[in-house]
């Protein structure tokens, strides 16, 4: 599945087990796919977060809101450095340590941000092409990989930008 041509939605899905933030993708002629999803403490902080950004930067096209779940479509151009900010933030302790640096890697406030965000999509992408999930994960990517590169990418994010350990 490649990065092009696609239409990415970012939903907060409210479940029995807690909210859940997630990175879906419409793949051309396609059914609609999770890439990343994230649960836990903060979860539903981080979202409200990073859509305030998005809508900001007008980066953000269309929503929809019920009972359990709001979505919104993010442009093409974005939805790989935000599918590539979530691999990041995926496991962390705290979520809302990497909250500020949301808009900062939008902006290209430390150089080259959007560049690896969107690869760290890619990557994962790639990885999970040679070693699947299993079908109970309900997911398009392994959640293994991604939390291998998620890791990977805050020790470069860390010696790339300076960073502080958050």
């Amino acid at each position: 599945m490649s990065v092009e041509a696609r239409q990415y939605r970012l939903v907060l899905r409210s479940t029995a087990r807690g909210p859940l933030l997630q990175l879906r993708v419409l793949p051309p002629e396609a059914r609609e796919v999770i890439l990343v999803k994230i649960g836990g403490k903060g979860v539903e902080e981080l979202f409200n977060h990073m859509v305030e950004v998005l809508r900001k930067h007008g980066y953000i096209e269309s929503e929809t809101v019920t009972a359990s779940m709001r979505a919104y479509r993010v442009k093409q151009e974005i939805g790989p450095v935000v599918g590539g900010y979530m691999v990041l933030v995926r496991r962390t302790r705290d979520p809302s340590a990497w909250k500020p640096l949301f808009e900062d890697f939008l902006v290209e406030k430390y150089f080259g941000a959007k560049t690896v965000l969107s690869h760290v999509l890619s990557l994962s992408e790639a990885l999970s092409k040679l070693k699947p999930p299993s079908k109970r994960v309900r997911m398009q990517l392994n959640p293994k990989i991604l939390d291998g590169v998620g890791a990977g990418v805050k020790v470069l994010a860390r010696k790339l930008w300076g960073l502080k350990k958050p």
